[in-house]
């Protein structure tokens, strides 16, 4: 039987041929054709304006995880986090004192990393994803992807994230500490948890989907990536609709993991990425969020600009 891995290998490699048989929604392109910000064009200075305002004691809380060789990957498909020191500080002294003269003992330590950008708490670029050749936008593979990166949607483009946002507590909605493998959020679990919370999804805003599979990230990684509970497509559409910047997850994928559908492989990113151009936050960490009840905050994200790559790894606070 073909594993998680090498499905989820084909899907972001091969173009799916099983994509015409699930409804993805019309190609959302509101912004014009070769338009790289995506939903980012809902933000603007009233949007961050109002989350600002929504501050009252300048608490903040980590919204996500530490990357580290130990944080969860996809083994023989994402290459691992590996850092090394390139240069010590006893050994950089020596070549500072020899090549500049330098007698203050002056040292530096500085690290090598190598990565992929889908590591730990991390944002997908809407250049991430295509559907048929196709990325965000309506612009070819071939014209936008090159071999040092995308030409097309990479993560330079988007925007910094000032905005309000949501954290929907699915496991909390359902009375359980944690959603299990192949769970699918509901949109009756989505209109539950507003419900039960008394809060709204805001403009230009962010939703923050909390399964409680989240605290498998450090406790059982293996088992974190192998499969999750998740989105599915209905509830992405129902999500879409509500003018949304970014949907985020405590999970690896954000959708649901085996996905509805076995031939039609991770959906949910061909729709929000590729035919609505809104952002995917993965491996959100809401634990805290989820203890102390808090279901309305505003959230800081700053994505690296890597030119051309299709993602970065997030600092994530939300502000009280």
């Amino acid at each position: 039987m073909m594993s998680v891995y090498r499905l989820i290998l084909v899907f972001l490699f091969v173009n799916c041929a099983q994509a015409a048989d699930i409804d993805l929604g019309p190609r959302n392109w509101i912004w014009g054709d070769g338009d790289e910000l995506g939903a980012g064009n809902r933000m603007n200075e009233s949007t961050v304006m109002a989350a600002l305002g929504t501050v009252k004691n300048g608490e903040i809380i980590e919204l996500s995880h530490m990357v580290s060789e130990d944080a969860p990957q996809f083994p023989g498909f994402q290459p691992p986090y590996v850092i090394s020191m390139y240069k010590t500080s006893d050994r950089s002294e020596r070549w500072i004192k020899e090549h500049l003269g330098a007698v203050n003992g002056l040292g530096f330590n500085i690290e090598r990393i190598e990565m992929t950008v889908h590591v730990s708490t991390h944002i997908d670029s809407l250049g991430h994803v295509s559907i048929e050749g196709l990325l965000y936008g309506g612009v070819p593979d071939e014209m936008g992807i090159a071999d040092k990166g995308l030409v097309h949607g990479g993560i330079e483009k988007a925007p910094p994230f000032i905005a309000k946002a949501v954290m929907l507590d699915i496991a909390g909605f359902r009375g359980v500490d944690y959603m299990k493998p192949g769970e699918v959020v509901t949109v009756a679990d989505l209109e539950g948890a507003l419900s039960r919370e008394g809060v709204e999804i805001p403009e230009a805003g962010i939703v923050m989907i909390n399964t409680g599979w989240g605290q498998f990230f450090d406790k059982t990684p293996a088992e974190y990536t192998k499969h999750m509970p998740g989105i599915g497509i209905e509830s992405s559409k129902w999500l879409a609709a509500k003018q949304v910047v970014a949907i985020g997850s405590d999970t690896m994928a954000v959708e649901v993991v085996p996905w509805e559908q076995k031939e039609i492989v991770l959906p949910v990113h061909q729709h929000l990425i590729t035919n609505e151009g809104i952002y995917m936050i993965e491996n959100l960490k809401l634990d805290e969020l989820a203890a102390k009840r808090i279901y309305a905050i505003s959230v800081i994200i700053l994505p690296t600009k890597y030119r051309g790559a299709s993602g970065s790894p997030v600092r994530i606070i939300g502000l009280r």
